[in-house]
C-alpha cells in the first residue's frame, strides 16, 4: 500500500528537479540586441549633357551598366547620398542642397523618405535578403508662379508641389545597390533614379 505513495513522491521530486533546471537555464539566458543595418539611399541622375558628368563611386558601376541597357542616356552623376542606421524603420525629413536643376533656386527643396519594418530573411539561393514592408521617397519642390493677393494684385511668388514614389512589400539582396524607383526632373532630357543599399552595420 505504501508503494504507490513512494512512486508518487519520486515523480514529484523528479518533476521539481527538472523544473528547477529549466528555470535556471532560462534565467541565465541574456537578451540579445537586434541586428543593426546601414541604409544608404543615393540619387542618381541620368542625362545626355556631358558637361554635368562627374565621377561615380565604384559601387554604382553595375547599376549604371544595367540602366544603359534600358535607357539611352549617356551620362550619369550622383547628386545626393543619405546614410541612416536602423534595426527596423527610418523616418527622414530634411532640406536638399542639390535637386537636379533646382539647386540655384533661392527657394529650398524639402525631402521626405521612409523605410518601414526592415527584416533579414534567407533566400532560396542562400543569400541574405532584405525585405521591407514599405518605402517612400518624396520632395516638395518650389515652382515660380503668379500669385494674386487679397487686393487683386498679381506678383511672382513661389508655391510648392509634392512629388515622389511609394512602394509596399519589396526586397533586395544585402549589400547590393538596387534601383527602387525613378522620377522625372525639371529637365526634359534627364531622369532621376533612387538607389537603395542595405548592409549589416559594423
Amino acid at each position: 500500500m505504501n508503494k504507490p505513495k513512494f512512486l508518487f513522491k519520486i515523480f514529484l521530486f523528479l518533476f521539481a528537479l527538472s523544473a528547477a533546471n529549466v528555470f535556471a537555464q532560462t534565467d541565465k539566458t541574456q537578451p540579445q540586441a537586434d541586428q543593426c543595418y546601414e541604409v544608404i539611399l543615393q540619387i542618381l541622375v541620368a542625362s545626355n549633357n556631358p558637361s554635368e558628368k562627374s565621377p561615380l563611386p565604384p559601387t554604382l558601376s553595375n547599376i549604371v551598366k544595367k540602366l544603359k541597357t534600358n535607357y539611352n542616356f549617356s551620362d550619369y552623376r550622383l547628386t545626393t547620398t543619405f546614410l541612416q542606421r536602423t534595426s527596423n524603420s527610418i523616418e527622414y525629413k530634411s532640406l536638399m542642397n542639390d535637386f537636379t536643376g533646382l539647386k540655384d533656386n533661392n527657394a529650398p527643396v524639402f525631402s521626405d523618405w521612409a523605410l518601414k519594418n526592415l527584416r533579414n530573411l534567407p533566400a532560396a539561393n542562400g543569400r541574405s535578403t532584405i525585405q521591407f514592408e514599405g518605402f517612400r521617397f518624396g520632395a516638395r519642390v518650389p515652382i515660380v508662379a503668379n500669385v494674386r493677393d487679397e487686393g487683386g494684385k498679381t506678383s511672382a511668388g513661389v508655391i510648392y508641389e509634392e512629388i515622389g514614389i511609394k512602394t509596399t512589400r519589396a526586397s533586395l539582396n544585402e549589400n547590393e545597390p538596387t534601383v527602387v524607383g525613378s522620377l522625372a526632373t525639371s529637365k526634359p532630357d534627364e531622369l532621376m533614379f533612387l538607389v537603395l543599399t542595405v548592409r549589416a552595420a559594423e
